[in-house]
């Protein structure tokens, strides 16, 4: 008996995601410094970096600053914050995320504000003269 496989079609969010180092009040000796750079920051980068070799993200570092921002691609909220978690600096850090709207719904939603404002003119009484 062939088996029949429906595929339902996955809806990808995209997000806004920006994060900022935490100050913890000071610089950090050399030594404590190469530790968290080769343990914890380069791997977090370099696994973003990966994401946006398979295209799932683009984004960058703003210059001279300890923070992140990229657009990712996600099936969910919960993949997302499953993939953010997944970063060794995740927790050294600030996040701020935001869900984006398509442009395509952004333009539907435009003409159905149109529609209904039309609508409304028809029944507004005739301006006097």
């Amino acid at each position: 008996m062939d088996k029949i496989s429906l595929k339902l079609p996955v809806n990808i969010l995209k997000f806004l995601v920006m994060g900022k180092a935490i100050e913890y009040g000071g610089p950090m000796n050399p030594q404590d410094f190469i530790m968290v750079a080769e343990n914890v920051f380069l791997p977090s980068i370099q696994m973003i970096k990966q994401w946006e070799d398979n295209k799932k993200i683009v984004g960058g570092l703003p210059v001279g600053q300890r923070a992140g921002v990229m657009i990712i691609e996600s099936a969910s909220a919960e993949e997302l914050a499953e993939k953010m978690q997944s970063l060794p600096f995740w927790a050294l850090n600030t996040w701020e995320v935001i869900p984006l709207q398509s442009f395509e719904s952004g333009v539907e939603n435009v003409k159905r504000q149109i529609a209904n404002a039309k609508k409304m003119a028809e029944m507004m009484p005739p301006k006097p003269m």
